[in-house]
């Protein structure tokens, strides 16, 4: 990959993106289920991984910032139930990596210290909360609780022991994930030239649903089980049942203040922070309708790609599998075909562009897809495969049509052409699309089905645009580092 090009010509930028909103959207959903404690720990390291790889395969200044906005925009569509201090976990982690990953010299370094801080912030932020909700009457509480339990003599700091061992584990995690991100780049590089961790070509994916997630409610969840918690110390200290283990006024007073300070929370302080910050982000939204667009149509290969590395790993247990399943991922999503080509062949109108390109693929049996000759002074589609020509212009009567400036297409035989290119997708050899332009640039004749095709195939590519469209149509459709041609070195192509 060219590492100067803009990030908008790179798929794999968004590849990232849209595997860092599946980590976001999906990872807290798998580790509730498997009852992993720490979610913020997993979910904040793969966050991490996942803003590392933007900083390499993406340097573009205000990338990771960019990424930062459409994953809160996808977190608000997906999961508009979080709180807040979820969303200042990402601009968090977003602004931090952006402030610290740009210089590629000291790439290992960066991700190291980046990491550390990410997560030390989640930690530190869990135990942030409990103090603003609960006071420091909470450690009290609980060093009285241990220090009765051991019937010490001298009474202990274990809050402290307890806060700082949990700040140590995340720094601990922060060095290992940190660490590991600045390998990848190179790992991924040496996977990808191992078969074993190179997927068969996958099925169409569906649409995601862009509805909101179920709600998890983990934080209040969490609250409701503490908050029982004092309510049971608080009853049986009240009414002596056994020997108390709270004085009955430090009970009081946490129970009272972790009410008013969690209604004020959920109910006032949460839902207007909310409500201003989704605002901000409809707005960004609105501005970014493009990047947005983009990441939400890779959205279902990446998530049926996740699915399809989890069922290709049943032969492995426990942490080989995970293992596993991150390579496969990452050498698929960010590598997905060794050796690819996609070339764009343009030139003026009428310089045997097409002409080349029938010769060429003549007698051979690895070129598919539609070719536009002129057949009687016409304009026609051809089944390179077949040779089969059927009409390209709309004939009076026709239903639905297309109108390009003085040209009037048939939309049933543009659907026709569209078809065949879909039947050739997972086909080895070439697959050629003749031609793009302004039909496609405004969403009609073969943009969808490009789209699916930049996206899914795992084979060589080879695109006819029109003069002067190389730059939009490159852009628009995000293709990634394409190979340039003119119609005389359309013979010296393998």
């Amino acid at each position: 990959m060219n590492r100067g090009s803009d990030i908008s010509n790179s798929l794999t930028y968004y590849r990232l993106i849209a595997l860092w909103v599946l980590s976001e959207a999906m990872l807290g959903g798998i580790i509730h289920g498997f009852k992993i404690p720490v979610s913020g720990l997993v979910a904040g390291s793969a966050a991490v991984i996942c803003i590392c790889l933007i900083a390499w395969y993406s340097p573009a200044r205000g990338a990771i910032l960019k990424a930062t906005v459409i994953v809160a925009i996808f977190k608000m569509m997906l999961s508009p139930q979080a709180p807040p201090t979820a969303y200042i976990a990402v601009f968090f982690q977003g602004l931090l990596g952006e402030l610290l990953l740009r210089n590629k010299k000291y790439f290992r370094l960066s991700c190291l210290v980046f990491a550390i801080l990410a997560l030390l912030e989640s930690g530190l932020q869990r135990i942030a909360v409990l103090t603003i909700i609960y006071g420091n009457d909470l450690w009290k509480v609980i060093n009285d609780f241990i220090n009765g339990l051991t019937k010490q003599k001298v009474s202990a700091n274990y809050s402290l022991w307890i806060g700082g061992g949990y700040v140590l584990l995340h720094i601990t995690a922060g060095i290992i994930a940190g660490w590991w991100a600045s390998l990848l780049p190179g790992l991924i590089s040496k996977w990808s030239r191992e078969k074993m961790y190179r997927l068969p070509v996958p099925e169409t994916a569906g649409s995601i649903e862009t509805k909101a997630a179920k709600k998890k409610q983990r934080r209040k969840k969490g609250v409701f089980i503490a908050w029982l918690l004092l309510l049971g110390l608080y009853i049986q200290s009240y009414y002596k049942i056994g020997t108390p283990l709270l004085p009955a006024h430090i009970s009081l007073k946490i129970l009272l203040r972790s009410i008013i300070i969690v209604l004020g929370w959920y109910f006032i302080i949460g839902p207007l922070v909310k409500k201003i910050l989704q605002h901000w982000l409809q707005q960004k939204q609105n501005r970014s309708q493009a990047e947005v667009k983009q990441v939400l149509e890779l959205l279902p290969v990446t998530e049926q790609l996740v699915l399809q590395s989890w069922n290709w790993t049943i032969r492995y247990r426990g942490w080989k599998r995970v293992k596993a399943v991150i390579k496969i991922i990452l050498v698929n999503a960010l590598d997905p075909v060794p050796g690819k080509k996609i070339v764009v062949l343009s030139g003026p109108v009428q310089t045997g562009k097409t002409t080349a390109l029938v010769n060429w693929s003549t007698g051979r049996n690895d070129v598919y897809g539609i070719l536009t000759p002129v057949a009687n002074e016409k304009r026609v589609f051809m089944n390179i495969a077949s040779r089969h020509l059927f009409r390209m212009e709309a004939k009076e009567g026709d239903e639905s049509v297309l109108v390009v400036g003085k040209h009037v297409f048939s939309t049933e035989h543009f659907d026709r052409a569209a078809a065949i290119i879909k039947e050739a997708l997972h086909k080895e050899g070439w697959l050629v699309i003749d031609e793009i332009g302004p039909l496609e640039l405004r969403g009609n004749g073969f943009h969808d089905i490009l789209k699916e095709v930049l996206q899914q195939r795992r084979d060589n590519i080879l695109l006819v645009v029109r003069e002067g469209l190389e730059e939009k149509v490159i852009t628009h459709f995000q293709v990634s580092d394409p190979i340039r041609i003119s119609p005389e070195q359309v013979a010296a192509l393998l």
